[in-house]
């Protein structure tokens, strides 16, 4: 097994890297599967709603995916839908009924989460700098 030949071992990702791009598959996962159940089932959201829920999983699922590659176009995405989704947690934190709070925050934790292994850690900065 030692002599299993690896494609590039210097182009693996770091561990923050593989992090936050797992925590945007995760992201996307959910996101699409709520804007499939509201395309399908919930009229009074309305297809707008899932429509704009679906776009936006692709695009964290793909800029996850462009991360975990190397790429900056990865970087940068994830870093916009992180800041927009941080910011967007942030604003229904203040509107949001007692019952879903707890959720906001988490999402919001997992936001700013993805923003520091990205941005706040040498590792991460390292890679991209390449």
């Amino acid at each position: 097994m030692e002599d299993t030949p690896r494609l590039d071992d210097d182009a693996a990702a770091p561990g923050t890297v593989g992090i936050a791009a797992r925590i945007g598959f995760a992201k996307a996962a959910f996101e699409g599967l709520f804007a499939i159940l509201g395309i399908a089932y919930a009229a009074s959201i309305g297809n707008d709603f899932g429509f704009a829920a679906l776009i936006f999983a692709i695009a964290v699922g793909g800029a996850s995916w462009l991360l975990l590659r190397g790429n900056r176009l990865g970087l940068y995405a994830s870093v916009v839908l992180s800041s927009l989704g941080l910011v967007a947690a942030i604003l229904y934190a203040f509107r949001s009924t007692n019952t879903v709070v707890i959720a906001v925050i988490l999402i919001a934790g997992l936001n700013a989460l993805v923003l520091y292994l990205l941005l706040g850690t040498n590792s991460a900065r390292a890679y991209f700098a390449r």
